[in-house]
């Protein structure tokens, strides 16, 4: 990628991917003699906002809706929804139940790089050794190279809004 981008028939770059990645393609792309513009998708989180009627209304078809999208693709897709926000009480409840029971039966799958895995596992490794994260659900384990394992964690929002460590 680094090639492509500081060869100077290249006039703009766009990328999809991960933050270092596209850091270092910015970087080069800002060092050329002529800079060029890099238009970066990177490690999106994508929140999903629970309204507390959507929740009362249909909160389990929710939880299990968001495990779907949450582990197509192994995590991989750019539409990953990474962070759910929604008000604390007991539809919520019943949507992190829901969403629990599909995390605990989504089978492992194949990650598209080692590295890739390797920045999964130390981040749910982070999020398994906060304080202010609760584990509420795990799949089950893989037996090949890459595989992942899908997550489910909690936590309260003044906790993530103050641990950058929860926001990576």
């Amino acid at each position: 990628g680094q090639g492509l981008v500081s060869d100077a028939r290249i006039k703009a770059v766009g990328f999809t991917g991960s933050r270092s990645g596209g850091t270092a393609l910015m970087k080069t792309a800002q060092a050329r003699p002529e800079p060029i513009p890099v238009y970066a998708e990177m490690s999106s989180i994508n929140p999903v906002f629970l309204l507390p009627e959507a929740l009362k209304a249909r909160g389990k078809a929710l939880g299990e809706a968001f495990v779907g999208s949450l582990t197509m693709g192994a995590g991989q897709f750019c539409t990953n929804p990474g962070l759910v926000i929604a008000v604390k009480g007991e539809a919520l409840d019943g949507f992190v139940e829901a969403a629990a029971e599909a995390v605990k039966g989504a089978g492992a799958q194949t990650m598209l790089t080692p590295g890739i895995h390797d920045a999964y596992t130390q981040g749910v490794n982070t999020l398994g050794g906060s304080d202010k994260a609760r584990e509420v659900a795990r799949g089950p384990q893989g037996d090949g190279p890459n595989q992942c394992q899908a997550g489910l964690f909690v936590a309260k929002a003044s906790d993530f809004l103050n641990d950058e460590a929860l926001q990576a």
